[in-house]
């Protein structure tokens, strides 16, 4: 008999839940992806959910990248995530930064946050279009122990700023952004 699978869009959707090695929730909200490349494992919000290529491409053990979005009409949000990780770390972590604000049309600096065993390159914007807001958070996560890093960006917007539930909480954004990008774990090689 087939195990029932939780009701949440990532588990009903079934490239998504491909993707999760279990319906065990790792905090609330939240499932763990573990990374098929075996570098890394990250949360994966219970309602977000991607499609195969080209939003879901990989190298063998060394690059991977993952496009997933939590959407909800009702609610009137949309929150983005892409993340991309690769075997080159600290590196070349100027050139990653350099990337990364090109495909998210920054040009300021980015703080050092550290953690016991990762070291976060962090920094935020926000585009306004037609009338509407996009908030990003988006970062470089390199690993202490290894040459291994993740490019991380997450946005969040109203899906009709018109409407009058149209209301982010930036600070609460950012917040969730930050403990995305901190819970990021690097596996040590073999």
């Amino acid at each position: 008999m087939e195990k029932e699978l939780p009701n949440t869009a990532a588990f009903q959707d079934e490239f998504t839940s491909s993707l999760l090695d279990s319906t065990e929730e790792v905090e609330e909200g939240h499932y763990l992806l573990e990374s098929a490349t075996g570098g890394y494992s990250m949360p994966w919000p219970k309602n977000a959910v991607t499609d195969g290529p080209p939003f879901y491409q990989r190298t063998k053990d060394s690059f991977e990248k993952i496009i997933f979005y939590d959407r909800n009409e009702k609610e009137n949000y949309r929150y983005s995530f892409s993340t991309t990780y690769s075997t080159y770390g600290e590196s070349a972590i100027n050139s990653s930064l350099g990337l990364l604000s090109d495909s998210v049309g920054y040009n300021g600096e980015y703080e050092k946050i550290e953690t016991e065993k990762t070291r976060i390159y962090y920094a935020k914007s926000e585009l306004t279009y037609k009338g509407s807001t996009i908030y990003f958070f988006f970062g470089y996560i390199t690993s202490k122990e290894s040459q291994k890093g993740l490019e991380y960006v997450f946005s969040a917007e109203c899906i009709d700023s018109s409407k009058s539930n149209c209301n982010i909480d930036i600070k609460k954004e950012e917040e969730k952004a930050l403990h995305y990008m901190k819970s990021v774990k690097f596996n040590k090689d073999e």
